[in-house]
């Protein structure tokens, strides 16, 4: 995808991915899968370029990289989440540049929402603004702590 605005007619293809089955909660992964996200929907094939399945958007109500993972290779790697009204289909991503490819499929999920879909925000980011507020409360917490302590606020 270029820099800056996405549009729901680029296509971001995922190689090499690797399913999580959730037949085996997630313990036994599909290698050799390619995830392609462009404006119609997401699409899995499978090794051999067959269609597994294709997701459209209307049916997808989730799109998030939700954290890292090393992969079964032992490579970095990142867990891309497609959530549908009847599972969620989980991907582990191979990925030299997670912090990019997260970007990447936030570009993918802000286009399909500017599209008219309607995709929750991803898990990372409902992740960070927690993590903010927390680090703000126990900031708050320790900065009353000293002053309690050094007699300048007395209860």
């Amino acid at each position: 995808m270029t820099e800056g605005e996405a549009r729901p007619s680029d296509v971001l293809l995922l190689s090499d991915v690797y399913l999580l089955t959730a037949e085996s909660d997630g313990k036994i992964a599909v290698a050799g899968l390619t995830v392609m996200l462009d404006g119609s929907g997401l699409t899995v094939r499978k090794p051999d370029g067959a269609i597994a399945t294709v997701l459209p958007w209307a049916e997808v109500s989730g799109l998030g990289a939700t954290r890292r993972i090393r992969t079964p290779a032992g490579s970095h790697g990142v867990i891309v989440e497609a959530v549908t009204g009847s599972r969620t289909h989980r991907f582990v991503v191979p990925s030299d540049n997670p912090d990019g490819l997260e970007y990447e499929i936030d570009q993918v999920a802000g286009a399909m929402v500017a599209s008219g879909a309607t995709l929750v925000p991803s898990q990372r980011r409902r992740s960070r603004v927690l993590l903010g507020a927390l680090v703000v409360v126990i900031v708050a917490g320790i900065a009353l702590a000293v002053l309690v302590a050094t007699g300048t606020v007395k209860f």
